[in-house]
Parts: structure tokens; C-alpha cells; sequence
């Protein structure tokens, strides 16, 4: 008959012990992470875009490459979208959404969409979102948020789009709702060294 090894019985006698102590290591290392909860924000905006297009005098947007293939592949516009809190391209106007959009679709219309969304006015001035996608010739889609800047450092999460019964050929409007998770930037410490 074999005896129970020594380690074996300690482990028997002791772990009540451990158990009920809980982590040992944290009295001798505390966690040296002190990280900000992470924020859930949700806005409700409108995308004003006035098309590069022949008749439209306040375009915010440019072709920079043309294409000569049949649906446009590889043409690019450079973009400096209104973003507003309301149906008027003029009133409440809360950013810009800045960057290009590239066909990049040979056999259906597919837009790459990269942009900057910049707050100017409202409880979100000085921050950013970057976001990028897929924009297709179909009512609604999704693109994504991949980061940003200020309130939104850290930033993640996705805007959901639908293009706007309210649109005209001028004004190509799409009603974003915006789903993002963020991390507040800690408060800066007013005793660092400066050289």
C-alpha cells in the first residue's frame, strides 16, 4: 500500500488556509493598474453631403481622381461633411466629418469610407472619432469607429446610418446613430517636469 506523498498531506492540511486568506500576492503587489472605467455614449446626428456635382455651388466635397472604368473603380473624392443635431445643414451644426471616400467596388458601386469626425461645438468640442467603412447604394449600412481623441480617447464601437427621406439632390442627408465606448482621458498632473 503506498503512503500519500508529503506534498500531498500539506496540501490537504493548508488549503483551508489559502483558501480563505484570497489572494496572497495582492498584499505584496498590489495592482499597479489604476484604470478609468470604461464610458457608454449615444448621439443622434445628421451627415449633410453636398455632392460634387454639376448645378451645386456649396459642395463639400472633391473629386480628386477620376476613373475611366464603367462604375467609377478607383475614384477619389475628398470629403468635408456637415454634421448637425438637426435636418438643417445649417442650424446646429455640432463638427465635420473630413476625409475621402474611394469607389472601390469593379462590379457593384462600394464606396471605402475614412474620415475624422472633428466636435467644434457642443459638450463633445475638441474631441474625434475615426471611422471607416463600407458605403453601397442601399438605404442604410454601418461603419465603424476605430478610435479618438479627448472625450473619446480610446474609442470604440459603430455608427449606423440611413439616408434621409429629407434628402435632396443637393443635400444628401444620412441620420447616424453613433454607439461608442470610451475611456476619459485621467486628469493631467500639474507636478510633471518640464525641460
Amino acid at each position: 500500500m503506498t503512503t500519500p506523498s508529503r506534498t500531498l498531506i500539506f496540501l490537504f492540511v493548508f488549503l483551508p488556509a489559502i483558501l480563505a486568506k484570497g489572494n496572497i500576492l495582492e498584499d505584496i503587489l498590489p495592482n499597479p493598474c489604476k484604470c478609468c472605467q470604461e464610458n457608454e455614449t449615444r448621439l443622434h446626428m445628421y451627415l449633410h453631403q453636398f455632392p460634387h456635382l454639376p448645378g451645386v455651388t456649396n459642395r463639400n466635397e472633391y473629386t480628386m481622381v477620376s476613373s475611366p472604368e464603367p462604375i467609377g473603380f478607383g475614384t477619389m473624392i475628398v470629403h468635408d461633411w456637415v454634421l448637425t443635431t438637426g435636418l438643417s445643414a445649417t442650424e446646429n451644426v455640432v463638427g465635420r466629418l473630413q476625409g475621402f471616400h474611394l469607389q472601390a467596388g469593379q462590379a457593384t458601386t462600394s464606396w471605402y469610407t475614412a474620415h475624422t469626425i472633428v466636435f467644434r461645438d457642443g459638450s463633445f468640442a475638441g474631441s474625434t472619432l475615426e471611422v471607416s467603412g463600407i458605403t453601397e447604394v442601399k438605404p442604410n449600412g454601418e461603419w465603424s469607429i476605430t478610435g479618438g481623441t479627448a472625450a473619446f480617447a480610446s474609442a470604440h464601437g459603430t455608427i449606423k446610418f440611413i439616408n434621409s427621406q429629407s434628402s435632396t439632390a443637393t443635400d444628401a442627408i444620412k441620420e447616424l446613430d453613433i454607439h461608442v465606448f470610451h475611456t476619459p482621458e485621467p486628469a493631467v498632473n500639474k507636478y510633471f517636469l518640464t525641460f
